[in-house]
């Protein structure tokens, strides 16, 4: 025989799986505070995703500011740093010191303006009749597409010419004193200075 429900137990049980289910305005409510939690997160994101070029461009700057002094002091060689203000890249190449070195650096510049970056990588371990024995690519590392370099200061200006600067890394760790600042599409910038005793490279965004 089946024993009698109780019917408290049954009324019970029917007011509990009502309170346990969502209504209408309960479920309007939690769409609500998502939408509001998205719109604050959103304009964050943005602002984040628009300035990863620039971070990444500074990184590529200072990296490479790095890798020539620390192949400078390794190899106890000169080095230089070509800066590309017309096509937003640096250079970082080998420089052997003599009387000839200021006529293959103008030698060397003279090629590179009709050169790509890949062809500085192709070419790296081929010798050129036309290619100046002194001055060897090491590396080349473009900024990233939308951001160009901007502005840039050293005490030693006659080291530019069309548009490439030319920064020299020392044996001893030293470097020519120079800053450079690079500008997104956002038109958000940063400075990078380079502090030649220590090597330090400092960002600073704006």
């Amino acid at each position: 025989m089946h024993g009698k429900r109780n019917p408290a137990a049954t009324r019970s049980g029917f007011f509990s799986s009502r309170r346990s289910a969502f209504t209408l305005i309960e479920l309007l409510l939690v769409v609500v505070i998502m939408l509001l939690g998205a719109a604050m997160t959103v304009p964050s994101f943005v602002r984040s995703y628009r300035g990863a070029k620039l971070r990444t461009s500074a990184r590529t700057i200072v990296m490479s500011h790095r890798y020539a002094r620390g192949m400078a002091v390794l190899k106890q060689t000169r080095v230089a740093a070509l800066y590309d203000v017309a096509k937003n890249e640096v250079e970082i190449v080998s420089v052997t010191v003599s009387s000839q070195a200021v006529d293959d650096r103008d030698r060397f510049l003279d090629r590179r303006a009709d050169r790509t970056g890949v062809e500085a990588v192709d070419q790296k371990d081929q010798a050129e009749p036309s290619a100046p024995a002194n001055v060897v690519s090491e590396l080349v590392r473009p900024l990233a597409e939308g951001v160009k370099m901007s502005h840039f200061e050293s005490e030693k200006v006659e080291q530019e010419k069309d548009g490439i600067y030319w920064v020299n890394y020392y044996p001893n760790g030293m470097c020519d004193p120079y800053s450079v600042e690079i500008e997104d599409e956002y038109h958000k910038s940063a400075t990078i200075k380079v502090d030649p005793l220590s090597g330090k490279a400092e960002v600073e965004y704006d």
